[in-house]
């Protein structure tokens, strides 16, 4: 046999430990793309903050993106005072109120003022009939009980001026649904009220007592034309005596004693109270 060099017998036994050596530590064997893949792992927080301390100082922040025209608008537009606030609360009031003082202010008629003084003060009829007319020792004048008594204001005023003494005993006014009044059959007689008030005054109680309390019709053309003939007796300070004699030649011998009906032969001097013949005249 040929005897080998120990030369290379070295050199082979070398070569063999380096390839087992792979071999026996199989477990730790680390491949290629392993350590690709835990090379990312393993730049940790110190990475990080090496990676931050290669950016130079003075290097510009990075920029925000500008905010849409809308918003801008809105940050820009002015906005309501915190004092103001209340003010703009009370605006809807205020609306409401100066509303209120659009309207026509209601006006009193002196003819409706005026008779309602005669009623209450001057001829003191409130203390007998109440001052709404609801009655007490005085019949009721309300809600329709004097017109039903006396159809028509000239009869009214004849009973109110000679008082219900004149007529002791007797009828007078027209059939009521609970009959026919006769004079001082409650026991109380009404004072005659010829010499303590005048023409005018008789008229505006007479006009009160039936228009206001009682709620006659007032819309007819007679009927409006004595109004304003009240109004301007009011405005000339009329002060004409009541005529008793006069006034039963204008009232209805039907309703009212001792009256003719004749009426009033002076076109100066008409009976007092609504007139028919203005009605014909309007309705012609």
């Amino acid at each position: 046999m040929t005897e080998i060099p120990e030369h290379l017998l070295k050199r082979s036994r070398a070569a063999k430990g380096k390839g087992d050596a792979p071999a026996a530590s199989d477990s730790t064997a680390v491949t290629p793309t392993a350590a690709a893949e835990s090379a990312p792992a393993a730049a940790g927080p110190p990475a990080i903050a090496a990676a931050a301390a290669a950016v130079p100082a003075d290097s510009p922040a990075p920029q925000a993106p500008p905010e849409p025209a809308y918003i801008v608008a809105a940050n820009n537009r002015k906005k309501i005072p915190l004092w103001a606030l209340p003010l703009v609360a009370a605006l809807p009031i205020w609306a409401i109120a100066f509303a209120g003082t659009m309207q026509q202010p209601e006006v009193e008629d002196p003819l409706f003022t005026g008779a309602e003084e005669v009623y209450l003060v001057e001829g003191g009829c409130s203390g007998c009939h109440g001052g709404a007319g609801g009655g007490g020792v005085g019949y009721k004048l309300s809600d329709g009980s004097v017109t039903e008594t006396f159809p028509e204001p000239i009869d009214q005023m004849v009973h109110v001026a000679r008082g219900s003494s004149a007529i002791q005993g007797e009828s007078y006014g027209a059939e009521r649904a609970d009959g026919t009044r006769e004079s001082g059959a409650t026991g109380n007689n009404m004072p005659a009220f010829e010499e303590t008030l005048t023409l005018l005054q008789l008229e505006l109680a007479i006009f009160h007592e039936r228009a206001v309390l009682s709620g006659e019709d007032t819309s007819s053309p007679g009927y409006q034309e004595w109004m304003e003939h009240l109004r301007e007796l009011e405005e000339e300070g009329n002060e004409d005596p009541i005529d008793l004699e006069f006034l039963l030649k204008c009232a209805n011998p039907e309703f009212t004693p001792g009256a003719t009906g004749e009426g009033s032969d002076d076109e100066d001097h008409p009976c007092p109270g609504p007139h028919e013949e203005s009605e014909e005249v309007a309705a012609g």
